[in-house]
């Protein structure tokens, strides 16, 4: 190579007719009258017009050059790699004194990977259902609850699968929570002595699981409750909702010194003893009513309304354990709210967070509160409409007589957890980051949850292998990650993302989660507005393995069926005939992606009849035989995830809808003032909401402004490219368009950012997210429009005003990303 000095820049002009500068050019590929050696058009030596001596002497050059140009081609490759796997390369073209620059790909490196239509059919193919049985069958093979000896071990498997896969950039990444384990535990009528009962707190053994036979795996006890010993009367609080509670203090009921009794279902747990705690109980224990998670009174195929192991229904002896950590308050570690739990990381005292309960819970069966609610027969009131489940006893509120005794002793400390990350780099733009999550530690054996996620998303890294040995990178970087102690409070994705929240601001397109992946067969989605396109889009191409028709399809005729977790969004029916998209609440790990920075984000799974969740019963067995016996929704669901993830990191312009996003922002503000309470039946002036509707509206506006830019963007793309489907992988934009496209797709994966509030939630600050939230006294259900929706329920018209103005503001910030001026 030569010196720097015998290199000289010449001008070009880029493919908008616009002069720039080419990359240097070596100064003796010109003759010593400046004229191109090379006639581009012929591929013939051209020697200058001079004397017949001088021709003479050219053609033999000329003869010369032919023999050489092979070695001539090897020194004009500036030796350079593309992205695409070419080498740049200079050619002089007649008449011109610049040089034009090619790529060139020598005969083993052509242009690289399959077209997108074949790569999407390996992602169709690729998925095996034996692959996946076998899979969730050594996930299941043990209890794995977060922090013990046997989560390790599973990472470090997980670990090993993903590189199997051809994922090699992995890593295990260890973060240090707080976590709690139990030590003892009891529940007891101690008197008076002809009521005098012992809860036997343990699950039976169920015929032919195996895994059933292990009783004490995991004991039955609340993550994160209060250690306590206390003794009191028993009270029956319904759902144990703040509006329950509500309702028997106006009944005349004295709550406070007493243990709550409540049941499973219409509120996250963490909430039920969050609302005894403010009423002054004592104490709470929460069971599961068959009229729930039970056999009674549910639609559909009446041979498998039983409970299990006859059916896929909760039986009497079965236990839903569970975090009753404040989840609506903060998620992750208690003691580094905002900042990861790294070993030497600091911590506030246990006493000083504000999202653990400080009074006793453990969860029971209906078989040990049968004989509690029997012992509340006829005193207090008579349970009001609506509060009556399943068992055949008297419902009635309390206080009893019985006094009951209730112990939880358990063990809290900061120990490890472990997520597993791997990384797949990209090519065009490998700091711009799509990533794909699940938890993999489980209450105990966890079929369902979580393990059917797990399962999938170690298919969806052989899958993503199989396009990798043919030579396919995608164009954005694609990171998977197992999550660890979710079940205790999102906490290994909350502490993953405060740990790199500065990065993901930059960088994070979007989060895809899948939790619970299979529990039966009906299609459920929650997502950010902006998603719901790309998932109809990919929902189309994957075949619903009962109706033989589309996941779309079967997804928009069929309305969900029979009970499913409480975060599901179980409303029926979406815009003009589409299925439904539900809002994103606290169900999962997507939280602190678009909560707490403000990343665009999706959870889906196939629910069904699931009776035996956080149980003894969560097992291989159970989903052998009732939630999915072949593995052919495992499958279903590998396959859309694996289609959105390459979609969103392979295509040229981001897959997003950013109008559908706009649009359904106004139809929350008028569920919003749809739900408000009557104000003596003239709506309150503040429920106009003028602010917010004139922000939403040039939002919209906006957000025509750039599907119009991605419109034309999308006519100078290569025909190849325009639709993301039938292109090579590799690609050749000019720099510009590469340019134009890097800030388009910054403007429509980063207008999610300008909801996002600095200062956070009133009373709440964790949360940010000015659009969603999960309900303050929810827990799992999202609220749109938190801070303005907890204002107006409390008629407090003064502070709706000035909320409004400052979420407002933060539309307009959104607005101001679409724009392309943030």
């Amino acid at each position: 190579m030569s010196s720097k000095s015998d290199y000289a820049p010449l001008p070009t002009a880029d493919p908008d007719g616009e002069s720039t500068t080419a990359e240097p050019v070596y100064k003796g590929y010109f003759d010593e009258y400046g004229q191109p050696v090379i006639d581009r058009r012929r591929m013939t030596i051209e020697p200058p017009s001079t004397s017949w001596a001088r021709v003479a002497m050219g053609t033999l050059l000329s003869l010369l050059t032919m023999a050489l140009m092979a070695s001539l081609l090897a020194i004009w490759i500036d030796g350079e790699e593309r992205p695409h796997g070419g080498y740049k390369l200079f050619i002089k073209v007649e008449n011109q004194r610049k040089l034009t620059a090619l790529t060139f790909f020598p005969p083993n490196l052509s242009i690289a990977g399959p077209t997108n239509s074949e790569a999407e059919h390996i992602l169709l193919t690729a998925p095996s259902c034996s692959s996946l049985r076998d899979t969730l069958e050594h996930y299941t093979s043990v209890a794995h609850l977060a922090g013990t000896e046997a989560d390790r071990l599973q990472a470090e498997w997980t670990r090993d699968r993903f590189i199997e896969a051809g994922l090699t950039d992995t890593q295990i990444v260890e973060y240090w929570p707080l976590l709690n384990y139990p030590k003892y535990r009891r529940v007891a009528i101690v008197e008076p002595e002809e009521l005098r009962f012992e809860a036997k707190l343990r699950e039976d053994i169920a015929e032919d699981d195996e895994t059933s036979k292990e009783q004490d795996a995991t004991p039955t006890f609340h993550g994160y409750s209060a250690s306590g010993n206390v003794t009191a009367p028993l009270v029956y609080v319904n759902y144990g909702h703040l509006s329950d509670f509500e309702h028997l203090t106006s009944l005349g009921v004295n709550l406070t010194g007493t243990i709550a009794l409540v049941r499973y279902g219409g509120v996250f747990r963490g909430l039920k003893v969050r609302a005894a705690e403010r009423f002054g109980c004592l104490g709470v224990l929460i069971y599961s009513d068959p009229a729930d998670d039970g056999p009674l009174n549910k639609p559909g195929n009446h041979d498998r309304n039983h409970s299990y192991p006859s059916g896929p229904w909760r039986s009497p002896s079965s236990v839903q354990r569970g975090s009753v950590q404040f989840l609506s308050v903060a998620p992750g570690d208690p003691l580094t709210p905002g900042w990861a739990a790294t070993k030497d990381a600091n911590r506030i005292p246990v006493e000083e967070a504000t999202n653990l309960p400080s009074i006793p819970s453990l969860p029971i069966s209906w078989e040990d509160a049968e004989p509690l609610l029997r012992a509340l027969g006829g005193q207090g009131v008579s349970a009001p409409e609506g509060w009556s489940g399943g068992l055949e006893v008297g419902y009635f509120t309390g206080p009893s007589l019985a006094l009951v005794n209730l112990v939880n002793d358990v063990e809290s400390e900061v120990k490890p957890i472990w997520n597993v990350v791997a990384k797949i780099e990209g090519r065009e733009e490998p700091d711009r980051v799509v990533i794909l999550g699940n938890h993999r530690d489980a209450w105990v054996f966890g079929a369902v949850d979580p393990s059917s996620g797990s399962t999938a998303l170690v298919e969806v890294a052989h899958s993503l292998g199989a396009l990798l040995k043919k030579d396919w990178r995608p164009r954005r970087t694609i990171i998977l990650a197992s999550w660890d102690a979710e079940e205790y409070g999102l906490v290994g994705s909350t502490e993953w993302v405060e740990d790199n929240a500065s990065w993901l601001r930059e960088q994070a397109v979007t989060y895809i989660n899948v939790d619970t992946a299979v529990s039966g067969r009906h299609f459920v989605v929650e997502a950010s507005p902006s998603l719901a396109l790309l998932l109809f889009n990919v929902t189309r191409l994957v075949e619903d393995p009962h109706t033989g028709q589309s996941v779309y399809d079967a997804w928009r005729a069929t309305p969900p069926e029979g009970p499913h977790r409480v975060n599901a969004a179980m409303e029926y029916g979406g815009k003009n005939d589409e299925p439904n998209v539900g809002q994103l609440g606290a169900g999962s790990d997507y939280v602190p992606f678009l909560d707490f920075v403000g990343v665009s984000s999706l959870s889906m799974a196939f629910r069904g009849e699931y009776g035996v969740y956080h149980s003894n019963y969560d097992s291989f067995h159970w989903m052998e035989k009732f939630g999915d016996p072949d593995f052919s929704y495992h499958k279903a669901i590998t396959q859309i995830w694996s289609l959105i993830a390459f979609r969103l990191s392979n295509d040229p312009i981001l897959p997003f809808s950013p109008t559908r996003y706009a649009s359904d922002l106004s139809t929350f503000v008028d569920d919003l003032v749809h739900s408000a309470p009557p104000n003596n039946g003239t709506p309150h002036q503040a429920l106009e909401l003028q602010q917010l509707r004139k922000a939403i509206a040039d939002l919209h506006d906006s957000s025509l402004d750039l599907e119009n830019d991605m419109e034309k963007i999308r006519k100078r793309l290569p025909k190849r490219e325009r639709n993301g489907k039938n292109g090579k992988h590799g690609r050749h934009n000019s720099a510009k368009l590469e340019r134009r496209l890097r800030k388009l797709n910054d403007r429509l994966a980063k207008f999610e950012r300008g909801f996002i509030d600095p200062l956070g939630l009133e009373g709440r600050p964790w949360y940010k997210h000015v659009v969603f939230a999960p309900g303050l006294w929810a827990g799992y259900k999202a609220q749109t429009f938190p801070g303005i929706a907890e204002k107006i329920a409390e008629e407090n018209w003064d502070e709706v005003a000035d909320v409004e103005r400052r979420v407002a503001g933060f539309v307009r910030e959104a607005g101001r990303w679409m724009d392309g001026g943030c």
